[in-house]
């Protein structure tokens, strides 16, 4: 699991941050990047990138691909673009050679084959306590206002993720 922490400063809502490491050692922002079709015809970065999580899916996944080095990892676990299917998708065509593609599906979490004990949670909170990760909510909901909830998340009001208390 990859964990990113937050760069200074923090990048505005649509933007993508390009994180320069070395040797482990977060480096921090080079620049953001505004998220688009063909991001990787638009960063000199392309073709340089060791990894890339791809939280949109199957409408960048081969753009995200494009911009990985020779044995650079994409991880689709996501699907904010949609649920549509790549169309005619033909790995042999469509993928860089030398990449790899894997897949994560939160619903696997807690089964046999991706035990709950695999995520390191004492030191994701640790580095919440620390302020090195944003963990704090964009809204808290009392549970008898569930419906102005609601209203906010297909709104697309929520900016982040929102908790109801119960």
């Amino acid at each position: 699991m990859v964990i990113k922490e937050i760069p200074e400063p923090e990048p505005e809502p649509g933007k993508v941050v390009i994180q320069i490491k070395a040797f482990g050692i977060n480096l921090g922002a080079h620049r953001v990047e505004l998220e688009g079709p063909e991001l990787s015809t638009r960063i000199a970065e392309a073709k340089q990138i060791d990894a890339v999580l791809d939280l949109v899916g199957n409408s960048t996944i081969l753009d995200s691909l494009r911009i990985l080095r020779r044995g650079g990892r994409a991880c689709l676990a996501g699907w904010f673009g949609g649920l549509a299917p790549i169309a005619d998708f033909n790995p042999l065509l469509q993928m860089p050679s030398g990449v790899y593609l894997t897949f994560f599906a939160s619903f696997v979490f807690g089964t046999p084959s991706f035990p709950l004990s695999d995520v390191p949670l004492q030191e994701i909170a640790r580095k919440v306590e620390q302020g090195k990760f944003q963990a704090k909510p964009s809204r808290v909901f009392r549970f008898e206002d569930i419906r102005e909830a609601h209203r906010v998340m297909e709104a697309n009001e929520a900016n982040g993720k929102m908790v109801a208390k119960l």
